[in-house]
């Protein structure tokens, strides 16, 4: 069977064709027939501002913001020229304060679609290793609480094609310890009724959390609203392409998932509730 990986990195080399090339071809060994590049949206000196903010969060965002996105969009489309399986992406952060703004900008590029993520709980950047330290002196169940707030916004804003690794507050093991079932079925709730996807992210089983995006409690109420899910990897260097895709596939099928279509909004790893 083929596959299509659409979340994608190719953040850590250059933008050339050659680079590009590496990811076919290593994702090529796993099966994958297509792959969706979906660069952060803090990368790019044109998306600085939207992520702005007088504290590390501000700080941050402006080291990284080194990349310009014309230069992106591209690459990819010179790919695209060249008969390349690719598709052109982003993945943009939900900054609740900078809506208006996040919503302007991704209407200004061709993408092929947009991956929603929230990395930020105001200045706490909860998955960035420079603020491990943060998580001894937080509430754990506070701060989940806080994180799936933002995502419910971000599901609820509509600007977003398919929701990325939608537990990643988890990333470094820290869970919370009040029952989430209620959060986890308004979230479910929301993507169905805004018709967005839910990505299986296969990440985490190469983080500390340990587990794939999302849990399988949250998994379950996916499953109960029959909201469609995309296995996709995370990659962030050419041999995580298609990673553990295997393993993803026997997860969604044990909640009651079939493999549907091929298209963009319906790849291969597109899955349905059939249950």
């Amino acid at each position: 069977m083929k596959f299509r990986d659409y979340h994608v990195h190719l953040e850590q080399g250059p933008y050339t064709i050659e680079w590009i090339k590496r990811f076919m071809e290593e994702g090529k060994k796993r099966g994958i027939a297509e792959i969706g590049f979906s660069e952060h949206g803090h990368r790019f000196v044109q998306a600085k501002g939207l992520y702005r903010s007088p504290g590390f969060r501000g700080q941050w965002t402006t080291g990284e913001a080194v990349q310009n996105i014309e230069e992106y969009i591209e690459i990819v489309e010179k790919a695209k020229s060249m008969g390349f399986p690719v598709k052109l992406g982003i993945e943009m952060d939900y900054i609740p304060e900078c809506e208006a703004e996040i919503r302007g900008f991704l209407r200004e590029y061709p993408f092929d679609y947009v991956l929603g993520s929230i990395h930020w709980i105001g200045d706490f950047g909860f998955d960035n290793p420079e603020m491990l330290d943060e998580w001894n002196s937080c509430d754990v169940d506070e701060t989940y609480l806080k994180y799936f707030d933002i995502l419910l916004r971000a599901v609820e804003s509509g600007m977003f094609d398919c929701i990325a690794h939608p537990d990643v507050i988890k990333v470094f093991g820290h869970r919370a310890m009040g029952d989430m079932s209620r959060i986890y079925e308004l979230v479910a709730k929301a993507m169905k009724k805004m018709g967005i996807f839910a990505e299986v992210n296969t990440a985490g089983l190469r983080k500390p959390a340990g587990e794939m995006y999302p849990s399988p409690l949250m998994m379950e109420y996916f499953a109960a609203y029959k909201v469609p899910v995309m296995i996709n990897s995370d990659a962030h260097r050419p041999e995580d392409v298609g990673r553990d895709f295997d393993k993803a596939i026997d997860f969604v099928k044990h909640y009651g998932y079939e493999s549907e279509g091929v298209s963009l909004t319906q790849p291969e790893n597109r899955y349905v509730f059939k249950g």
